[in-house]
């Protein structure tokens, strides 16, 4: 490996990565866009400065793991729980519904067995980022914790599909009983992490006492967990995504612990702050100008595109709609939640770069999905102020 090189890609990647997400923050939009388009601009398939090499891919992978971690560190697992039956079936219903239509297109289309699934798995799902950055411009309290909620009930849905399709990932193919033992092993995983955590919050405090005393302890202590879990998953024949995600729940379940002092709160908070930072500036963007490095746009697909991103907003909006009607009894307003939840994020492409490593699905899907992907990132804001008016 030349080192200098290395380091020269890197740091190209992200000055271009950086210059091209301004233009989407600037419109609250998801700077993943930027971050795909820099490593497209800069790959074998435009300019040709920059090359899919392994060691960037360690790198970019090792930014998917944070990415995780932070996903979970962010959930609010007590208000989570807190949340009514209607944001959790609208949530469900807004993947379920959204996953059926594309199944079936896609078999329609010839796609069949563990493409057809990982494809539709990964298209049924609503980025919280992305509904963050589109009720942070408009919408009244009610319409943003509708939003906001049956997208964290996405992101939960989402977590555990990685966790299935990524260890089913390595054979190629769908076999029910390879299924249903995973899903076994990952749902008994997710069991032990929430039931630790539960004893931790109510019985053995000292652990987050401990570890709040002194930020950098626990800082360190945070990000070895991560590792740790995500080891511990892999050794269970498991994702070690999952685990990096459920160490960030763990974690994060300090906010339920009662400390005067509020220590822990203020550790959590600051942890997340630096750790955003960190993310936002060198390792999403690495991701995913990886995965543009990876990107062909003349291999997308404009049939399977045209499909796919049709249903991917249809569905989102047929599953969720009704259920917001129930909830606000407001037409208008009904109408914006469902269609601002047909916005994908970095979950998903994630899942779709990991579809493609394993051999799951081809360059073409990949491609084409992506693409689906990205723009349902930029068009869910725009329809969603269409239909939502103050």
């Amino acid at each position: 490996m030349d080192t200098g090189n290395f380091v020269v890609d890197i740091v190209l990647l992200l000055m271009i990565a950086k210059v091209l997400e301004l233009p989407l923050r600037k419109q609250h939009l998801h700077p993943i866009a930027g971050h795909v388009i820099a490593g497209l601009i800069l790959g074998p398939y435009v300019l040709g400065l920059i090359k899919p090499a392994k060691e960037l891919l360690g790198v970019a992978y090792l930014g998917l793991l944070l990415l995780m971690f932070y996903t979970g560190l962010t959930t609010d697992f007590k208000e989570l729980r807190k949340r009514n039956i209607e944001v959790i079936v609208m949530g469900g219903m807004g993947v379920l519904v959204t996953f059926t239509l594309i199944y079936v297109a896609l078999l329609l289309m010839g796609i069949t067995g563990l493409s057809a699934v990982f494809i539709s798995a990964a298209l049924s799902n609503t980025a919280t980022e992305t509904v963050a950055g589109i009720v942070a411009r408009k919408g009244d309290a009610k319409t943003k914790s509708l939003l906001i909620g049956a997208s964290f009930v996405d992101d939960v849905m989402a977590v555990f599909i990685i966790g299935i399709l990524a260890g089913l990932g390595t054979s190629g193919t769908i076999q029910l009983w390879d299924m249903l033992l995973l899903s076994a092993k990952t749902l008994l995983f997710l069991f032990l992490v929430f039931y630790v955590s539960r004893l931790l919050v109510t019985r053995f405090t000292g652990f987050y006492k401990f570890i709040s005393q002194d930020y950098f302890w626990f800082a360190t202590a945070s990000i070895l967990l991560a590792f740790g879990l995500a080891v511990l998953a892999k050794l269970s024949g498991l994702s070690e995504l999952i685990g990096s995600y459920l160490a960030g729940i763990l974690i994060s379940r300090g906010r339920e612990y009662h400390d005067p002092m509020l220590r822990t709160r203020i550790a959590i908070s600051e942890f997340i702050g630096d750790f955003t930072v960190i993310l936002d500036v060198i390792f999403i963007p690495l991701f995913f100008t990886y995965i543009g490095l990876s990107y062909a746009p003349t291999m997308v697909d404009p049939l399977y595109f045209a499909v796919l991103l049709v249903l991917a907003i249809i569905g989102k909006f047929l599953g969720t709609t009704p259920i917001a009607y129930y909830a606000l009894r407001d037409k208008r307003k009904s109408i914006a939640i469902g269609l601002g939840m047909s916005g994908r994020g970095a979950l998903e492409t994630a899942l779709l770069k990991l579809g493609l490593d394993y051999g799951i699905i081809n360059s073409v899907l990949f491609n084409t999905a992506i693409t689906v992907s990205i723009t349902t990132t930029i068009v869910a804001p725009l329809l969603f102020s269409i239909a939502y008016k103050e």
